[in-house]
């Protein structure tokens, strides 16, 4: 029997090498790599039956091969976690590239990254596997009565781009490092990707229940909010941190001195994961940060601790965007109502997110520059101490 494994919902324009697989685009009509015209002839009627919301065929998506096979050779059990396993890498290295608040940037949610593997032993007739809560049911149909409509929260986004530098360094790292570290890190991603559907059916609590998981296994830290709080403060460190006290938004709560802001966001974030996981609707705790604030803060932020965290191991270099969002990030959450457009908005593109990091990249711009000039000889002495002063003045201040 024959099998084709594919992301109806992901339509990408280039091909993605992930370690054993490749992630290939498919395109109604354009030839595949690798098969002849009956096996292109299947694919094609297969992937006929997902459908737009329109009812449409879907005219663009993706297709997965595993190693030197065929697109449409049978798999073991084996290598099709393998696959599941690195879609998972492919998944998150396409929420990691979002951008937010922005309506004409890139975008995608997990289920554009759904796998589907289907069996098939002629192009008239398929075998599709469901899940039963005591295990799964295996049911054949005809080709021509299935019908598999699009998720309506996940329309087909056009374009869907994977960050390969952090797939790269994820894949080295998956290789490089011991079982239980990656088994680690497999946890915790599963756990973001997861979250991140746009599924109005999944309550938001359940999405904060698992976006606080991803952090804790990824930053290996214990079940307990201090721990998980001062592990991503000192793995996503800014330039200048805002410490709490000084902060515009606080709380009467914090009694630690010396504490960062984002120690005291994420101390908070998880600190009501406890309510959530334990069964309750609300919380009677109180807040500093509103419930979609906390999880659009911790969706910005989990990606770039995986970066931080990868830098330490020489497997990725932070991009400026990466710095940037670093060193905007306490900046963002200390903004009120930062969901809202902000005062004086420009166009339709503009944000309070979008500020910050625009003014940062605009700093590291300059400092590069100057260091550039300072390196070739270019500055007049005056200016480099004057520079130093400002330097030793900062210092001290901080």
């Amino acid at each position: 029997m024959s099998m084709v494994s594919f992301l109806p919902w992901c339509s990408i324009e280039k091909t993605y090498d992930i370690a054993e697989i490749k992630i290939m685009p498919f395109r109604r009509h354009s030839p595949i790599e690798g098969l002849d015209d009956a096996a292109q002839c299947w694919v094609n009627t297969i992937l006929a039956t997902y459908k737009t919301i329109e009812g449409k065929p879907i005219d663009s998506a993706a297709v997965v091969r595993y190693a030197e096979k065929s697109l449409i050779d049978d798999l073991s059990e084996e290598e099709r976690g393998i696959i599941q396993e690195l879609v998972a890498l492919a998944c998150f290295c396409g929420l990691a590239g979002r951008e937010y608040f922005n309506p004409l940037g890139p975008y995608c949610n997990r289920e554009c990254f759904d796998l589907y593997t289907q069996k098939f032993e002629t192009v008239g007739f398929t075998a599709l596997t469901t899940r039963r809560r005591e295990g799964q049911t295996l049911s054949g149909w005809p080709i021509e009565d299935i019908t598999i409509t699009i998720p309506v929260h996940c329309p087909p986004f056009r374009g869907v781009r994977l960050d390969e530098a952090l797939l790269k360094a994820l894949t080295a790292h998956r290789k490089q490092s011991k079982n239980e570290e990656w088994v680690r890190w497999q946890n915790a991603i599963s756990c973001f990707n997861q979250a991140n559907t746009d599924d109005e059916k999944v309550p938001y609590q359940v999405e904060w229940v698992l976006l606080s998981s991803a952090f804790e296994h990824l930053l290996s830290a214990k079940s307990e909010a201090k721990d998980v709080a001062s592990k991503f403060s000192e793995n996503l460190v800014p330039k200048q941190e805002l410490m709490a006290k000084n902060a515009n938004r606080r709380s009467d709560r914090w009694t630690e001195n010396g504490r960062s802001l984002r120690y005291e966001w994420m101390r908070e974030f998880y600190r009501i994961r406890g309510d959530f996981a334990h069964g309750k609707l609300s919380t009677q705790q109180a807040t500093v940060w509103n419930p979609l604030e906390h999880l659009v803060l911790a969706t910005i932020a989990f990606p770039l601790v995986v970066k931080c965290l990868l830098k330490k191991v020489y497997a990725y270099d932070l991009t400026e965007n990466d710095r940037a969002q670093v060193y905007s990030f306490e900046a963002l959450a200390d903004t009120k109502e930062f969901l809202r457009p902000p005062p004086g908005q420009n166009n339709s593109l503009d944000s309070h997110w979008k500020r910050l990091c625009n003014g940062q990249r605009w700093k590291l711009a300059a400092e590069e520059a100057w260091e550039d000039c300072k390196a070739k000889g270019l500055l007049p002495e005056e200016l480099e101490q004057d520079a130093s002063l400002e330097d030793d003045s900062a210092g001290k201040s901080t």
